[in-house]
């Protein structure tokens, strides 16, 4: 096994990340055609757990930022790093990280108002089909994740590799473009790094419909963390980092005790070494269907993935003929949050 982080001239390297690895693991058919040849069929039907994910996630960062200024009193790596994460152009005068953010005499309303405000200038917008993921929704969210995360922030502080210089990375929202044996590229973005005296830390945050122990076992085996685990020791050059802390909050709160859930889980070198061996294995099953994925095996176990037909279940039911004049038809899918950050260069190297 061999890790490093990717320089440009890796750029012509293939590219995985969990969710395409997973989704080629799931059904080789639909994720090589979907993920790896980026072609879908367009319709009406709104990814709406993805775009609040999305929003929440832009929350979740902000409320790292407001902690690296008004805990860890690093004003001006939370002005560097706000403008990273929410303006376009790191230049500009007033843009939305600016906008957002306002002092207030009270540290609460001053945190929840500058969520609010990242949470409200976001591109996310209520869908009248969905009556979980609404904006109204995710308010009440935001509120019990600030006041759950704010009771325990002076503990957990975010990993900063350089207190003197507020344009070294700090451990907020960090993509990363890894290679593993000079000939695969990995990205993502991390939730998350806290310094704390055992070490640093991942914090992953994910938000889910329902928070319980089968969510929460799963973590125990699932190979995002254990990714993360990797690309973290890179970013940061510390071999030590093993933890990773869950975060999972629901996106419509019930006041129960399932509203929000942390935990941590472990990745010690063996982990990372089934996860090496699941990544390998997916670059071969690319290798052998990337120019042919008509002919990739169809997984039928996943036909009905989340409650809701695939939605290549025509194409996989047609006629060799037809499928290739569908597969010919089908528009480009959009890139993830991760694949942007890449081709944007805004990913760690």
């Amino acid at each position: 096994m061999k890790f490093r982080l990717a320089t440009p001239n890796d750029s012509h390297l293939p590219y995985y990340s969990h969710s395409i690895a997973e989704a080629i693991s799931t059904c080789p058919k639909w994720g090589l055609i979907r993920y790896k040849q980026r072609k879908y069929f367009k319709s009406n039907y709104r990814a709406m757990a993805l775009d609040a994910g999305s929003a929440m996630h832009e929350v979740f960062a902000a409320f790292r930022l407001w902690q690296l200024y008004r805990i860890q009193g690093l004003e001006d790596h939370f002005k560097f790093h706000g403008r990273r994460l929410f303006n376009a152009d790191l230049n500009e005068g007033e843009g939305r990280f600016e906008r957002s953010f306002k002092p207030r005499t009270d540290p609460r309303d001053e945190l929840l108002a500058f969520c609010f405000e990242i949470l409200n200038s976001g591109s996310f917008y209520d869908d009248p089909s969905d009556s979980i993921r609404t904006m109204s929704n995710m308010e009440n969210t935001t509120i019990r994740y600030c006041d759950t995360m704010l009771a325990i922030a002076d503990r957990n502080p975010i990993w900063v590799r350089d207190v003197n210089d507020p344009t070294a990375l700090v451990g907020i929202e960090l993509a990363f473009d890894m290679v593993i044996d000079d000939e695969i590229r990995y990205i993502g973005t991390v939730d998350g790094l806290s310094e704390r005296t055992e070490g640093i830390r991942l914090e992953e945050n994910k938000t889910a419909s329902r928070l319980d122990e089968a969510w929460r076992d799963s973590f125990q085996v699932k190979f995002q963390p254990t990714g993360y685990t990797v690309a973290a020791r890179l970013l940061t050059g510390r071999t030590d980092i093993e933890k990773t802390k869950i975060i999972g909050v629901k996106l419509k709160q019930t006041r129960s005790m399932e509203d929000m859930l942390s935990f941590e889980v472990y990745r010690d070198n063996d982990a990372i070494r089934n996860w090496y061996n699941f990544i390998r294995y997916i670059h071969r099953l690319t290798l052998e269907f990337e120019r042919n994925p008509l002919d990739a095996p169809q997984f039928t176990h996943s036909c009905n993935r989340y409650s809701r037909p695939c939605g290549f279940i025509d194409l996989c039911s047609a006629s060799p003929d037809d499928q290739l004049a569908m597969y010919e038809s089908m528009e480009e899918t959009p890139l993830s949050p991760s694949e942007e950050a890449i081709l944007n260069g805004k990913a760690v190297t």
